[in-house]
């Protein structure tokens, strides 16, 4: 159950205002409204629960079917395994996917030839791989490499700041020298080395994720931050955060997320080693948050004869943030998207990608699985046959969090706001036996005629885009601009969001 008074509230002293069930923070009462015009609101933290009751918030995990959508299938692709580091976005309607190709030469960990190859679909589920003819690869450019050289992955994203000649972007770790490039594009496809990068020390060997954020109008980069210890093996990687105007200059860097004790007590080790750190993190915007995918690299049981410490393998956890600094973790430190079962082609490494694509009212989580973990063991149930790919998990629109009810019901009272529009739409599953009644009450608590309790038409539905009435009313449009509470009766349902429409 979720406390009644938001968190940075607990400390107010409660003068008994009773809410229907629900104590009202004192100073809540006569705190400013809450802006936020026809946004969508989620429940990814508390700022929109001034008081609830017998209401739990729940992580809900995409689904995944195994269905591995990308594999090394074409003559210049044998012998090649697809790496951690691949993109995809949705563009002009098609879906775009960039995916990083790992070739061994040799036993050496740096023995090996990798690329940026290119496929694209129109459903988001069958991909074609077209011929580009760009670059040579065994002698023949009849193939889909659109970056060549041995480069670290890519994170293609769009520039909207940017000359259409360098509308598209993306930045890796190259090799030889380890360097941060970042490459360009007008199409995705004609790529040209466009700046180096330079974040300062910690390094930046992970998946490097950049945007431009609006609220402070900079860019941002996440890329990796090692906190070198002795002895060695005590060391371990964070993901910190930076701002840019030009790409050239990096600074405010701040450690974005990283274990905390409560990670670093969940297993003990045999060398001291912790067992978990951040290996990268995808971070994109989302209805006013920023929201990260974490990957979180365990390893902390002795398996020997195998080399390193097990499990040596990649599951995603989900976190957030309103201002992209500091996130705050959500599942109680559950993963989002878990490692596969044994004997599938993601039993040992999910590594989603950026970023989640819309697809109708779904969000599709394109991800790099792989039966390999980190330090080169192949799954046992394999039988030695080394597995890897794209796969999809499927999330509902909204679908990070819900605000769930039981039969017996529950409610959630919003501190005051502001909105604008003419309509209230949630996003709910309330089917079957489920229902939600949406009251609007004055600053104070008390319910506004017209929009009361009793006057609200229950809502049974499963709908992204469910309409709020009260009998035959479903104008808002008069209380728009003016300060107001929500209150949400829900019952044996899952209300991932709400907004304001026009």
């Amino acid at each position: 159950m979720i406390t009644n008074c938001r968190q940075h509230l607990q400390s107010v002293v409660l003068i008994g205002a009773v809410l229907g069930g629900g104590l009202l923070c004192a100073a809540e009462a006569e705190e400013d409204p809450i802006s936020i015009g026809t946004q969508k609101q989620l429940f990814l933290d508390n700022r929109l629960i001034a008081s609830s009751q017998d209401i739990t918030l729940t992580m809900n995990e995409p689904r995944r079917d195994g269905q591995v959508l990308i594999k090394c299938d074409q003559p210049w692709e044998q012998g090649a395994s697809i790496g951690v580091y691949s993109s995809v976005l949705k563009d002009n309607g098609n879906v775009r996917l960039w995916y990083d190709i790992i070739r061994p030469t040799g036993p050496g960990p740096y023995d090996h030839e990798r690329r940026v190859a290119y496929a694209e679909s129109k459903n988001g589920i069958d991909f074609v791989k077209p011929i580009q003819n760009l670059h040579e690869v065994d002698g023949s450019k009849a193939n889909n490499i659109v970056l060549p050289g041995v480069i670290g992955g890519c994170s293609v994203w769009i520039d909207k700041n940017a000359p259409l000649e360098h509308r598209y972007k993306t930045q890796a770790k190259v090799y030889p020298s380890g360097q941060l490039h970042m490459h360009s594009s007008p199409d995705g496809l004609n790529w040209k080395f466009f700046q180096r990068l330079e974040p300062g020390p910690g390094g930046w060997d992970t998946q490097n994720i950049v945007f431009w954020d609006s609220e402070i109008s900079r860019y941002v980069l996440f890329t990796r931050r090692w906190v070198r210890l002795e002895p060695r093996q005590t060391s371990y990687r964070t993901v910190r955060r930076l701002e840019s105007t030009d790409f050239k200059h990096w600074e405010n860097e701040t450690v974005a997320f990283q274990a905390d004790e409560i990670d670093l007590a969940s297993q003990e080790t045999p060398n001291g080693q912790p067992p978990v750190d951040y290996y990268g993190a995808d971070v994109f915007e989302y209805e006013g948050f920023k929201i990260m995918l974490a990957e979180a690299y365990w390893h902390w049981q002795s398996r020997e004869p195998l080399k390193g410490l097990g499990p040596s393998g990649f599951d995603v956890h989900l976190a957030a943030s309103r201002d992209g600094k500091q996130f705050q973790r959500i599942g109680n430190r559950k993963a989002f998207m878990a490692m596969g079962p044994a004997g599938q082609f993601d039993s040992r490494y999910v590594w989603a990608l950026p970023h989640p694509v819309p697809m109708g009212d779904e969000l599709w989580i394109y991800y790099v699985g792989s039966n390999r973990d980190h330090d080169g063991n192949i799954d046992p149930t394999a039988n030695g046959q080394h597995l890897s790919g794209i796969g999809r998990a499927v999330l509902r629109l909204d679908g990070f969090v819900s605000a769930d009810a039981d039969y017996k019901g529950g409610q959630i009272t919003t501190p005051p706001i502001s909105f604008d529009g003419n309509r209230l739409e949630l996003n709910v599953d309330a089917s079957g036996g489920g229902s939600v009644l949406v009251e609007v009450l004055d600053p104070s608590g008390s319910p506004l005629p017209g929009f009361t309790k009793q006057d609200a038409t229950p809502i049974n539905t499963n709908s992204v885009r469910a309409q709020v009435a009260w009998g035959d009313r479903d104008d808002v449009s008069s209380l728009s601009g003016k300060p107001v509470r929500l209150r949400f009766h829900l019952k044996n349902c899952k209300l991932y969001a709400f907004q304001f429409r026009d």
